[in-house]
């Protein structure tokens, strides 16, 4: 009878202190159970018409950051217009050749062409002093025989005034002194004339030739300029084009290459969440490939009554318990309530229902929350879908504390001393 007694005694304490041990928490606590690990989808579209990769990557397969596959591949490739391109590029490389041969061309004919001009400017500057020394000295010649034939006019004038020789005799002699000055005088015109020459030469310009002023090599030394000049805009250009082609080329090169080749490459490393494409199948522009999930940015999706708004705040701490023992801490990052428009973001997993719970309130994890959540990430996708229970901290006033505190405390004893009767019935009991 004793041992009954203390069976239903023990009963009571424990079923009092396992419901006060059980009931305590939701004092302090907003608990909801209607709770899911998610995250986005990332969704891989094909941009261009082709044959999927023969090794697309199933469910599970994790993709490196920083790693680039293939994903799509065109059969047929567009090359024309980096073949018109490339025949650009080399006609226009072509034509520098041709003007840098065509100005070293012109260079050398225009070297030849100096030579020459000096050879006739030294030639004439010399020529000239010849002549200028041979005036000078027919000059000297001249001036003499004026000399001689004012004299002879002289003596024939004081013979004529003897009355020796007739007056022809000083006509004679007359003509003949004015035909030595006119002599003497064109010397020394010709002699200015050949002073003046040799300035000029000196100076550049040549008076010798009545329609040019500079010798024939000089005057194609300017034709050779200005067809230097052409060329080397030509030249300027060509490699003007040249430089524009050839960035073209390699743009079109890369862009050939995303014509031809879709591969993917990501910032984060990601989890394949599902295949829609069959590897080798034909794809079209805009069929959804691959369903990409990242491990790093997961969350839990909560949904509680639609009352707890004004108690939850961005940035508040969360308690999340996943069944299995583990336990995280995160933060809430978004409070949506019962009117807001359904979230359009792809997620991985659905959240359940629960009745009366319309209010949607997203908890971020840790980044490194799916090594503790699934620590073989390759096929158990970081643990998203598995089922969470989160606890939200509330902010009671001191008596409301003070009272969650006496109920901890109480259901606390009561199933210490459930264990204690426990003990002392096992012992009495023969």
């Amino acid at each position: 009878m004793l041992t009954r007694r203390f069976s239903r005694v023990l009963l009571g304490v424990g079923l009092l202190g396992a419901a006060g041990y059980a009931f305590a928490p939701h004092l302090s606590n907003r608990i909801s159970t209607a709770a899911v690990v998610n995250s986005e989808v990332i969704r891989i579209v094909a941009p261009i018409d082709g044959v999927a990769d023969e090794q697309l990557p199933g469910p599970g397969v994790t993709l490196a950051a920083g790693g680039v596959r293939p994903v799509v591949r065109r059969l047929v490739a567009e090359d024309r217009e980096r073949h018109r391109l490339a025949h650009d590029l080399a006609l226009a490389r072509a034509q520098i050749a041709e003007a840098r041969e065509g100005l070293a061309q012109l260079d050398t004919h225009d070297a030849e062409l100096a030579r020459r001009a000096a050879l006739y400017v030294e030639a004439t500057r010399e020529k000239l002093a010849a002549e200028i020394a041979e005036t000078r000295a027919q000059q000297a010649g001249a001036q003499a025989a004026v000399a001689q034939a004012r004299a002879e006019l002289e003596h024939v004038q004081a013979l004529r005034a003897a009355r020796h020789v007739a007056q022809v005799r000083v006509e004679a002699a007359e003509a003949a002194l004015r035909q030595a000055q006119a002599n003497a005088e064109a010397l020394a015109a010709r002699l200015v004339r050949l002073d003046v020459e040799h300035r000029a030469v000196l100076a550049g310009v040549h008076l010798r030739d009545g329609h040019n002023d500079v010798p024939y090599s000089v005057q194609q030394r300017d034709r050779v300029m200005l067809q230097r000049q052409a060329l080397t805009d030509r030249l300027a250009e060509a490699r003007a084009r040249e430089a524009a082609l050839a960035a073209a080329l390699a743009a079109e090169e890369a862009a050939r290459l995303d014509r031809d080749r879709y591969d993917l490459s990501l910032a984060h490393a990601a989890i394949v969440w599902e295949r829609h494409a069959t590897p080798g199948a034909p794809v079209k522009p805009g069929e959804v490939l691959l369903d990409l999930v990242r491990c790093d940015d997961l969350f839990v999706e909560v949904a509680l009554p639609d009352t707890a708004f004004g108690a939850l705040h961005v940035g508040d701490t969360a308690r999340v318990r996943l069944r299995g023992g583990v336990e995280l801490e995160g933060t809430v990052r978004s409070i949506r309530g019962a009117g807001a428009r359904s979230r359009k973001t792809l997620l991985a997993a659905e959240r359940p229902s629960e009745h009366g719970a319309r209010l949607t309130v997203e908890v971020a994890l840790p980044q490194d929350a799916a090594r503790l959540i699934a620590p073989e990430s390759e096929g158990a996708f970081c643990g998203i879908g598995r089922l969470a229970e989160v606890s939200f901290p509330i902010d009671l006033s001191p008596f409301e504390a003070g009272i969650a505190r006496l109920l901890r405390d109480a259901a606390g004893w009561a199933v210490d001393l459930a264990a204690r009767l426990g003990v002392s019935a096992r012992a009495e009991t023969p």
